[in-house]
């Protein structure tokens, strides 16, 4: 992947501080209502990186200069922050993600910008122990979002739908691979993105559907729902329950997300649900 430079001067001195975590926030602006703003000294604000809908990646400060993006620390929930407290930002690189019309904090990113964000972290790792001889482990404890620092003002940045769960799993891969590996591997996600989000959202929606069995209000509709994709079960092995297709679908999902020989089949296999979903409204 490219990234694009468009440096700017809003930024501040890390006072000798090597940046340890990696903060992710969310624009409801267009990338070039965020570099506007970010560009001008007086709205004392910025982000090391910002990722477009499209999947473009522009860089806005050197890894050398802090941003000024992460405001304050209010009754922050993330362990280092509790740890570390002082100013995040000295601390911290930072991914600005573009949002869109009246929907941009909701945190939703296109197939393009997720697979772009993912690279990006593995290169920020990269760069941070080639600079400064730090390594950022690419986990939920060092990775995290504005509303991770401050629960009050931002409690929802970098929004309700942002994929943590998708991107802490693609995280735990690349953070075992070299940023050699990882571009390889997001060159392939990439030319077969769309399966891969189709394979996500039935994975996502069977979990939740999975969370309800036991819910005294939606326990009885989520058992009907799952038992509807019985029929699938014939090609993708599992045990006929809807305990055993949320099984089995997670069980796929894990295959399909990997980075073994088999990941292919586990997307082929999750894709087999989606005509039945489609139909009865699941997806």
């Amino acid at each position: 992947m490219e990234i694009i430079p468009k440096f700017i001067t809003s930024g501040g001195d890390r006072l000798g501080t090597k940046p340890i975590i990696i903060v992710n926030h969310i624009s409801a602006g267009t990338m070039q209502s965020m570099y506007n703003h970010f560009s001008n000294p007086a709205n004392l604000a910025s982000s090391t990186f910002g990722v477009s809908r499209k999947g473009e990646i522009v860089q806005y400060l050197p890894f050398e200069l802090k941003p000024w993006t992460n405001g304050r620390i209010q009754q922050p929930t993330a362990p280092i922050i509790k740890e570390l407290m002082g100013d995040p930002n000295r601390y911290s690189v930072t991914i600005e993600h573009e949002g869109y019309a009246n929907h941009g904090l909701d945190g939703n990113l296109t197939e393009e910008q997720f697979l772009a964000t993912c690279w990006l972290h593995k290169h920020i790792q990269t760069e941070v122990m080639n600079r400064f001889g730090v390594r950022i482990p690419l986990n939920s404890h060092q990775v995290i979002g504005h509303c991770h620092i401050d629960s009050v003002g931002k409690p929802f940045c970098p929004g309700r739908n942002f994929p943590w769960t998708r991107l802490y799993s693609e995280l735990a891969i690349a953070d075992k691979m070299t940023m050699e590996e990882y571009s390889e591997r997001i060159d392939y996600l990439s030319r077969d993105g769309s399966k891969r989000s189709t394979a996500y959202a039935i994975a996502e929606r069977v979990k939740s559907l999975g969370e309800r069995l036991t819910d005294p209000v939606w326990g009885a509709a989520a058992r009907a729902k799952l038992n509807w994709l019985i029929p699938v079960l014939d090609h993708v092995g599992g045990e006929t329950t809807p305990e055993g297709i949320v099984k089995r679908v997670l069980e796929l999902y894990s295959t399909a997300m990997g980075s073994g020989k088999y990941s292919p089949e586990g997307v082929r296999k999750l894709l087999l649900f989606e005509p039945i979903m489609r139909e009865r409204g699941l997806l």
